[in-house]
């Protein structure tokens, strides 16, 4: 796996890229090329709506117009999609809660899908 960031990303996306694949890891878990696409848009939609979250605390939601209407800010909109592309890339990567409940029981299914009826039943009926 490639353990260094794009360098075209932001400094704030390339920290979070060295985040998630310390987290990943120390979890022993891979990310495969194929996965790095993913990994990208993970960061730089992370560095976009912060970005946006950050430019939102200080200047407010809302802004005054020339002729005195009160707007939302474009960057209330551009936050709410880089925070939903954010999130769906991260339950791609197994970085949600749900995500890694739903890995963990496809696991688990693999491991019964190796169970074996027989043998279970000859080792029962010697105990």
């Amino acid at each position: 796996m490639k353990k260094t960031a794009p360098t075209w990303i932001n400094d704030t996306a390339k920290k979070e890229w060295r985040r998630v694949v310390k987290l990943i890891i120390e979890e022993n878990k891979e990310i495969e090329d194929k996965d790095l696409k993913t990994l990208e848009t993970y960061c730089v939609n992370y560095a976009k709506w912060q970005k946006c979250e950050a430019l939102l605390d200080s200047e407010g939601f809302t802004f005054e117009t020339p002729n005195g209407y009160i707007q939302q800010r474009p960057e209330v909109a551009i936050a709410n999609k880089a925070q939903e592309r954010m999130l769906a890339a991260a339950k791609e990567l197994g970085l949600t809660p749900a995500s890694r409940s739903r890995m963990n029981k496809q696991k688990m299914v693999l491991i019964d899908e190796n169970y074996d009826d027989e043998l279970e039943d000859m080792i029962a009926h010697d105990a």
